[in-house]
């Protein structure tokens, strides 16, 4: 296995930085593996256009984002305990503390 040219590794490493300030996750390492791992698993089929391997990339980072943030709602939806009141739901009074 070889390792990638200074010049392919920075075209890859400025795709990951373009796409994850677009996205937001900048403070998120691990989305930022992700989408690193996203980036090199297309450059490494054959993706060398900078513009043709941000579109793709950006494609899938969208596709996982969609899927993430539904688990995430799913699984927050599993955890509900129907009938129980949640607090944080409840009315607050002028203070912001919650009525009793």
């Amino acid at each position: 296995m070889s390792l990638p040219s200074k010049e392919d590794a920075r075209l890859c490493a400025s795709v990951v930085k373009e796409i994850a300030r677009a996205k937001g996750i900048t403070g998120d390492p691990a989305s930022i593996g992700a989408l690193t791992t996203t980036v090199a698993r297309l450059f490494n089929r054959g993706l060398r256009n900078r513009d043709v391997l941000l579109s793709e990339a950006m494609t899938i980072a969208d596709i996982t984002a969609s899927r993430g943030e539904r688990d995430v709602l799913s699984g927050e939806l599993r955890n509900m305990n129907p009938g129980a009141i949640d607090l944080s739901m409840e009315p607050e009074d002028e203070r912001g503390h919650q009525q009793q």
